[in-house]
């Protein structure tokens, strides 16, 4: 079962499951698949979702039941990334912004909401403005409006 995750996120992931098992049965179809997807805002392709779907399905029954989603996301917390990795993300996503034209013309290596706004979008992620706010704030610890280097790093990091 799920050893990488926390007692309070496995308590989360068991009540989105059961938020989006409309008809009650312990494991979500596609249909319902789909609406967890769509209600987090990913925006996916029909093969996309197919992908996602077969993933999740680890068993092969058709159907995903809640270990199969906490055993799933389990494995991608267990993903290592090095300082070096992260660096190269937090710079390929101010570098990508800046590319983009849309945010952090400054080139200074920080990432405020617009950014944030910007990346998401480009990642296919639509937020509203309250939702990235709101994750500029989970990450922002210095409480100045900005993401800096040592903000992501220990965010993606864990620490």
């Amino acid at each position: 079962m799920a050893s990488n995750l926390t007692d309070e996120e496995i308590v989360e992931l068991r009540k989105l499951f059961v938020d989006y098992d409309g008809d009650g049965s312990g494991e979500l179809d596609v249909e319902e698949m789909k609406k967890l997807v769509d209600n987090l805002k990913i925006v996916t392709t029909t093969d996309d979702l197919d992908i996602m779907y077969s993933v999740l399905d680890s068993d092969g029954g058709g159907t995903i039941d809640c270990d199969e989603l906490m055993n799933t996301i389990d494995g991608f917390m267990r993903e290592v990334y090095t300082g070096n990795e992260v660096e190269e993300s937090f710079t390929h996503l101010c570098s990508s912004v800046v590319e983009n034209s849309q945010g952090d013309s400054q080139g200074d290596k920080v990432i405020t909401a617009k950014d944030l706004a910007n990346a998401m979008n480009l990642a296919g992620v639509y937020m509203t403005e309250e939702e990235v706010l709101s994750l500029l704030n989970e990450v922002d610890a210095s409480g100045d409006g900005e993401i800096d280097f040592n903000e992501f790093r220990n965010t993606i990091l864990g620490f």
